[in-house]
């Protein structure tokens, strides 16, 4: 179940990236057959370049001042649900609890939004280094999470 909280942390902090990485992950057949159903989406054809066009989208976007806060409400409660998504969504992959996996991916959402949120006010306050240096390294964070979560030896 740590997939399923990892790729809801990835979530909090970067709320596209999960679904790119999984539907990524799926058409390179690196996760077994999702018996259940749940990821069945993402194998479908242009998945990929449609997810990985929002998860660059957003990371782009997350840049800019005019972008809202992932704690606003809007903002925050679509992350919690694209946790659970994403947490359900690995967990079904392997043959896991979907309900379970999409709890673990609920919590890691917030927590990932909480602690992203956080650290970029925490180090913009401390440091004299620009907030999109921060920004971009929170960028690199979650995509050697989401890829690390979404490994499966063997495949």
């Amino acid at each position: 179940m740590w997939r399923s909280l990892a790729l809801g942390v990835v979530t909090g902090l970067r709320s596209q990236l999960p679904a790119a990485v999984l539907a990524w992950r799926q058409s390179r057949h690196q996760l077994p057959e999702d018996i259940a159903g749940t990821t069945r989406i993402l194998r479908r054809r242009g998945a990929v370049p449609a997810l990985a066009l929002a998860a660059i989208g957003e990371l782009v976007a997350d840049k800019l001042p005019r972008t809202p806060g992932r704690l606003d409400t809007g903002p925050f409660l679509g992350r919690v649900s694209l946790g659970a998504t994403a947490g359900a969504g690995i967990a079904s992959a392997l043959g896991r609890s979907r309900i379970l996996g999409g709890v673990m991916g609920i919590a890691g959402a917030a927590a990932g939004s909480y602690a992203g949120e956080r650290y970029r006010a925490l180090v913009a306050e401390r440091t004299e280094v620009p907030q999109v240096v921060w920004a971009v390294a929170e960028d690199a964070a979650a995509v050697t999470l989401a890829l690390a979560a979404t490994r499966v030896r063997g495949r």
